[in-house]
């Protein structure tokens, strides 16, 4: 199987509030303008919330949230 990593892409990650991190990746073709991929967020910003199966929202990552969020409070970037 080849490897289909895209190497030297840059990653912003950004603390939106205490329960929300936001992804930006700066394009690697274009690479002056960031781009909003995505918006994660902790399963406590919904706590009493689901979807009607009970499932949790489609932006509710807790162990991506995690790790990003642990990377944000190493660089002395994360706001309680």
């Amino acid at each position: 199987m080849e490897n289909k990593m895209i190497y030297g892409m840059k990653m912003n990650i950004h603390q939106r509030d205490p329960h929300t991190i936001q992804v930006y990746i700066l394009d690697v073709k274009d690479g002056e303008h960031p781009h909003h991929v995505t918006t994660i967020e902790h399963s406590s910003k919904h706590p009493s919330k689901t979807k009607p199966n009970g499932e949790p929202y489609a932006r509710v990552h807790d162990n991506l949230f995690n790790v990003l969020k642990s990377q944000l409070v190493k660089e002395g970037k994360w706001i309680d």
